[in-house]
């Protein structure tokens, strides 16, 4: 490629990530490519996932039809280090087409990796792997096999393979062979290496039943460290929960002082602070580890988490954000915690997920009681944004005319926020405690609104039904 052809191809992708920008947020980006082209397509969506904000574009689909593996093991530690790249990408490759083994070799060090999810298709059926043990297994043994039909000059119809898979997967295309198969293990990897063309029917050797013994001791061994690493993770969950007790005694003591746990943190005055600063750090290692650690490794779409771990998360996540508000508005003093980009990535998807498994449920009936704990951990954040604003305003000096009109737009807006939580038991009774500071914007917005001002939250609060509201 010269340079002129590279610098070409860098303008052309740069204006394909300012027209993806443009695009509506939930449309599906697909980049597909054939052969070598299906390498020029896993590169060019490896550059664009570097550049687009995933939080607000859909993640794009890389398929590829016969490409070669695309770099090392390096490579393919690096794309499992972000956030759901590796489900990004789906390798389609036949058992007679020779490409995809150009540059495969077996345990061998420097070789090419796959990452991905592959879809390793015969005349038979197909098999579908993400572990790059077996797809490298599967993909040399259907090399040596075939090696001596195989003419690197033809072509493949991958659309009609897929066109025979979508038929197949329609009829009833059972293996027989398997039926006298008692283990299900064994029969799970003997009808993958006859979907994939490796094994037929009749077939039956020494090198076979070695290849079916690999399969098996390596499956069993991923299947143990599963196990072990399950039964591990729940230990450190349990001792989590631990952490979380601890901070509902700091939760009660501080409303017994009458200012609400959220504002005794953040003032740190008290003797108690110094644990809960432990428990905090102890909690956010855990959590933030294990959000990282499921979206490196995603099954599908709203399958992250269980939902033993979704509701401990979100626990975890109306508990210790509060807290982490407190400190961000203690030494900053900035404002737009939520939307400006500074809320920590693991609350965010911990939110999404829960949003994610309550969408797929039935709906439940309105709550008639308060909640325990703030269902918006981010309430806190609100509420001094909104004191901000309240001061901006009786600063008179320091705002336009029309910054005035917005400062008050965005406080009906949060009048309107707190309302909708409130009449919904969607907050703590400890908002309305003395020395909270919910309480002291509302003292400021009564001073701005004046006395005289009506609405549900003015009415709500001057008639202090809040007493009645736990």
């Amino acid at each position: 490629m010269t340079h002129n052809q590279f610098s070409s191809g860098l303008e052309l992708a740069n204006l394909v990530l300012i027209e993806l920008s443009k695009s509506n947020p939930s449309s599906l980006i697909i980049i597909t490519g054939q052969s070598v082209g299906g390498s020029v397509a896993t590169l060019f969506t490896l550059w664009l996932l570097k550049d687009l904000d995933l939080l607000k574009t859909k993640p794009p689909l890389c398929i590829t039809f016969g490409s070669p593996l695309v770099g090392d093991e390096h490579l393919r530690q690096c794309v499992l280090q972000f956030s759901t790249w590796k489900s990004c990408f789906l390798h389609v490759a036949s058992n007679q087409d020779p490409t995809p083994k150009l540059v495969l070799t077996r345990n061998t060090s420097g070789a090419y990796k796959p990452f991905g999810t592959f879809l390793l298709c015969s005349a038979s059926g197909c098999a579908c792997s993400e572990d790059p043990d077996f797809i490298v297994e599967q993909l040399v043994t259907t090399n040596s096999q075939s090696a001596q039909h195989q003419d690197p000059n033809s072509g493949f119809r991958y659309g009609q393979i897929l066109e025979d898979l979508k038929h197949k997967a329609l009829c009833n295309s059972g293996f027989k062979s398997i039926e006298r198969e008692r283990d299900p293990l064994q029969a799970s990897i003997i009808t993958q290496l006859l979907a994939i063309g490796v094994l037929t029917q009749q077939q039956a050797g020494t090198d076979i039943n070695k290849l079916i013994g690999r399969m098996r001791i390596h499956e069993t061994e991923l299947l143990i460290q599963k196990k072990k690493k399950d039964s591990f993770s729940n230990k450190k969950l349990n001792k989590m929960k631990t952490c979380l007790a601890l901070l509902e005694w700091y939760k009660k003591e501080a409303n017994l002082l009458n200012t609400g746990y959220y504002n005794m943190y953040k003032k740190q005055w008290n003797p108690s602070d110094i644990n809960v600063n432990e428990y905090k750090r102890r909690l956010w290692n855990f959590w933030e580890d294990s959000v990282t650690e499921v979206e490196n490794n995603p099954q599908m779409k709203g399958a992250h988490f269980g939902v033993r771990w979704i509701w401990a998360g979100t626990n975890y996540r109306r508990m210790i954000e509060p807290l982490h508000i407190a400190e961000f508005y203690k030494k900053s003093g900035a404002r737009n915690y939520k939307n400006g980009g500074k809320r920590p990535q693991h609350f965010i998807l911990l939110e999404q997920w829960l949003e994610q498994k309550l969408a797929a449920e039935e709906p439940k009936p309105k709550r008639q009681l308060s909640a325990t704990s703030n269902e918006d951990s981010c309430f806190w954040a609100h509420v001094e944004d909104a004191i901000i604003l309240c001061d901006l305003l009786k600063n008179e000096g320091s705002v336009t005319d029309t910054q005035k009109v917005t400062h008050k737009e965005e406080l009906i807006k949060f009048e309107d926020y707190v309302w909708g939580v409130i009449d919904n038991f969607a907050v703590c009774p400890d908002i309305f405690l003395e020395k909270s500071s919910f309480m002291q914007w509302w003292k400021k917005y009564k001073g701005i609104v004046g006395s005289a001002y009506s609405s549900p939250l003015a009415d709500f609060m001057n008639r202090r039904a809040y007493h009645q509201y736990k």
